[in-house]
């Protein structure tokens, strides 16, 4: 049986690919948060929320991603 998201036809994502887009997306922001703050100060930005970026910014759509996928990985079933 293949499970579909209740909104559409669309089989649902399995834990695992989300999972892996979470992961995937959290790589993809932190190289962007080192290029931003240096690899010395990344880790601590990200701590503080100083990470997350302006509206609008290259940084905010890559935290904007992870926390999308972040979600819907943990909210999975």
């Amino acid at each position: 049986m293949i499970r579909t998201h209740p909104l559409n036809a669309e089989p649902a994502m399995s834990k695992l690919r989300l999972l892996q887009a979470s992961s995937a997306a959290d790589k993809a922001w932190m190289r962007e948060v080192v290029s931003v703050f240096g690899a010395r100060d990344a880790g601590l930005a990200r701590l503080q929320d100083r990470a997350n970026g302006e509206p609008g910014s290259r940084l905010r759509e890559l935290y904007d991603l992870y926390v999308t996928t972040r979600d819907a990985f943990l909210s999975a079933r």
